[in-house]
């Protein structure tokens, strides 16, 4: 009785809503309906892009990128999609048009020459100018998926990356990592990177990308961050000796040795654009503690980045070849004849120095076993 006296009641209020409410609400409603992707495609030809927009792309529904690398199960596809009206109105030409633009991402399960759509995340990247996206991929195998963001001015840029692994027992890809890294407004950079348990409650189908980074309910399996600013060594090394013993092993993920040449590179050119090498008498020291914290981490080719730089600039610092020698070390067989080289040039070094008797034992068993 109560339901059917709340029906009652809401004719009525509906029918003394102002006309214009009424078009409005009843426009809506139309364009919601309108901006439906596909849900059935049956290719003749081959499967491209070109081919997939023929069947795909509408007035409000236009396919972005798609990728078919290694997914025999179906094709992600990344697409355009109006948030209101549709893209041939004059709206979608205007400045404020692609703020209404939503990026979205959709699966089509293959049968055959046939392709379903499975689900589609209106909400899986960014709007067109929401953040100031510049771009955007999604990539897969055969049972992951990852989905890439970069957002901001081309200065200070933010990159995002997630990856999605498929979970057979319930038939949809769980959130399994993010990787987040960028610059800020004074040149620091910072790199995070998280893992996710099979607990994760956030799957590919129904992930929102904005928020997803702030949402405190998603808690982290295990995590590693890190700041620093190209060319301040004292700052980098302080960021290292915080990062927790336990997340050390994640290392190469946020300090990898791309990142490592970039380190120093980038602060060459700030703070020496002269010098063709960015270790000096002020900063070697700290250089060092850096290449030799790196190797202690098993942060084999990041260590070598500084190691190399220390020798070439200051040949006679033997600390340096002894740590670099532990890096061909830990890098196995392969490195031994390097590793040899250098562990006789700091043995060479320290004899001339008179330090014979600070010598590691370890050193000379392992020449004497070559």
């Amino acid at each position: 009785m109560e339901q059917q006296l709340y029906a009652v009641e809401s004719i009525l209020n509906f029918k003394s809503m102002p006309l214009k409410a009424y078009f409005f609400i009843l426009f809506m409603g139309l364009s919601l309906l309108s901006v439906a992707q596909p849900r059935h495609i049956r290719l003749v030809d081959a499967l491209s892009a070109e081919n997939f927009a023929k069947h795909f792309n509408t007035d409000t529904v236009q396919l972005s990128r798609i990728n078919t690398n290694k997914t025999p199960a179906g094709v992600f596809v990344a697409y355009r999609k109006a948030d209101t009206l549709n893209f041939k109105h004059e709206f979608y030409k205007s400045f404020d048009g692609p703020g209404y633009t939503k990026v979205g991402l959709a699966f089509y399960a293959r049968k055959g020459n046939d392709y379903q759509l499975s689900f589609h995340n209106d909400n899986a990247f960014y709007c067109e100018s929401c953040n100031n996206m510049r771009d955007y991929s999604v990539s897969a195998s055969s049972d992951t998926v990852y989905i890439s963001i970069s957002w901001g001015p081309n200065d200070f840029g933010q990159s995002e990356g997630y990856y999605f692994v498929y979970r057979p027992a319930l038939k949809r890809w769980q959130l399994a990592e993010i990787h987040r890294s960028g610059s800020g407004d004074e040149g620091e950079n910072h790199s995070e990177y998280m893992t996710y348990s099979k607990n994760t409650k956030v799957y590919l189908d129904d992930y929102y990308a904005e928020s997803l980074p702030y949402d405190s309910t998603v808690i982290t399996s295990q995590g590693i961050s890190l700041n620093y600013k190209p060319g301040d060594y004292a700052r980098l090394l302080r960021s290292l000796k915080e990062i927790p013993k336990n997340s050390l092993f994640l290392l190469p993920q946020v300090f990898s040795k791309d990142e490592a040449k970039y380190f120093m590179e980038a602060g060459l050119y700030e703070k020496q654009p002269e010098n063709a090498n960015p270790i000096y008498g002020k900063n070697v020291l700290m250089a060092n503690e850096i290449g030799y914290f790196l190797e202690q981490a098993n942060q084999l080719d990041g260590a070598q980045v500084f190691l190399d730089k220390i020798i070439a600039r200051f040949p006679e610092r033997e600390v340096a070849y002894l740590n670099r020698g532990d890096v061909f070390f830990k890098k196995g067989q392969s490195s031994y004849k390097k590793a040899k080289k250098d562990y006789r040039t700091y043995i060479a070094l320290m004899n001339k120095r008179g330090l014979q008797a600070k010598i590691p034992q370890r050193i000379a068993t392992f020449l004497n076993a070559q």
